[in-house]
């Protein structure tokens, strides 16, 4: 049952006026400047707790150049998949096959089929699913690239960067120990070796795998964006608020910091009247 906000008077279902009928306040313009207050403020909290986050994660990504060429070396080894990552020698002639060529041969052999050759321990197998992890992996570090300076960011960047090139080196590992037992529907004396692709993508995945690495030891410069609420200063702010200071006091506070900024935008804009009249006299 709705209350009224000035008496705590309950109100029936037919009482529908804005009006209380014991007191006579306007129950939807009651408090409403204190209300906007406290709107205004709960928004400005909100936005001074994650803008923090949002200044890191555009440092992390394109704050400067160590970032961007951070982001250039975790995309380029993607390129590498797309020269000759493997040469079969068979009976049938030379096939030089890169990311595409392989997923058509899969198509042959039958995706289905993959699981099954996992379980039974097939090095092919192995090797092609490492190789779809390191993948995938890239996907994944991209997207955790902008929250690699937050609170956990090194040690998960750390993580992810070894799972890419772990899966990158045991892709190459595994293929050269199978690599005369390549799986149908190539012909049984078929021989693979690895292409120009292969060995540049590992080279690249290392590499990106180091630079990571000295940026963590290094760090990256992040660029805060000052925040105010009511006025106040977020780190003000959220140390009165820590130390149990009064709404009293937080808001006296408030008053303070906006005259002071009221004061500035209007020495400010008095400043910038005196130049252009200055200079209107000035062109006389």
């Amino acid at each position: 049952m709705a209350k009224c906000p000035n008496c705590g008077q309950n109100l029936r279902l037919t009482q529908w006026r804005p009006e209380c009928p014991n007191c006579g306040v306007n129950m939807v313009y009651y408090d409403a400047n204190e209300r906007l207050i406290r709107e205004a403020e709960t928004a400005e909290v909100q936005h001074a707790k994650s803008q923090p986050g949002i200044d890191r994660a555009k440092a992390a990504f394109f704050g400067s150049v160590p970032a961007i060429l951070r982001v250039v070396l975790t995309v380029l080894p993607l390129g590498a998949l797309f020269l000759p990552l493997v040469r079969i020698d068979s009976a049938e002639g030379i096939q030089k096959l890169n990311v595409l060529g392989l997923y058509s041969l899969l198509n042959k052999v039958g995706l289905g089929e993959l699981p099954k050759r996992l379980l039974s321990g097939s090095l092919p197998a192995w090797s092609v699913a490492l190789l779809a992890l390191s993948v995938v992996m890239f996907l994944v570090c991209l997207i955790f690239l902008p929250f690699s300076l937050g609170p956990h960011g090194k040690g998960r960047t750390l993580i992810l960067d070894l799972i890419r090139l772990g899966s990158a080196l045991g892709t190459v590992i595994l293929f050269l120990f199978c690599a005369k037992t390549l799986p149908a529907p190539l012909p049984q004396e078929a021989v693979g070796t690895l292409g120009i692709g292969a060995w540049l993508y590992l080279v690249l995945v290392a590499l990106s795998f180091v630079f990571d690495r000295v940026v963590a030891a290094k760090g990256l410069k992040v660029k805060y964006t000052p925040c105010f609420i009511g006025g106040i200063p977020s780190e003000e702010y959220f140390s009165m608020r820590e130390r149990g200071c009064s709404e009293l006091e937080i808001r006296k506070r408030m008053v303070e910091a906006l005259s002071v900024m009221q004061e500035e935008v209007r020495a400010k804009a008095t400043a910038e009247a005196a130049a252009a009249e200055a200079e209107r006299l000035a062109r006389k």
